[in-house]
């Protein structure tokens, strides 16, 4: 069985954890992560950077 251990850091600091969807079946883009073809649609990077960025400026008051 598998298991993510970020929960383990989240035990001693406070953080959270979000996904940042990726496949892209139009471009072939549907394996899960770990899988040997699993490859990222890289559009998607932008659209996570913008979440972490929105999150991070809430966060310090801006």
């Amino acid at each position: 069985m598998g298991a993510e251990d970020f929960s383990y850091f989240l035990q001693r600091v406070p953080g959270c954890f979000f996904y940042v969807g990726s496949r892209n079946p139009d471009k072939g883009l549907i394996w899960d992560h770990h899988h040997p073809r699993f490859d990222i649609d890289e559009e998607a990077l932008g659209t996570g950077i913008e979440t972490m960025t929105a999150v991070t400026l809430r966060y310090l008051g801006g």
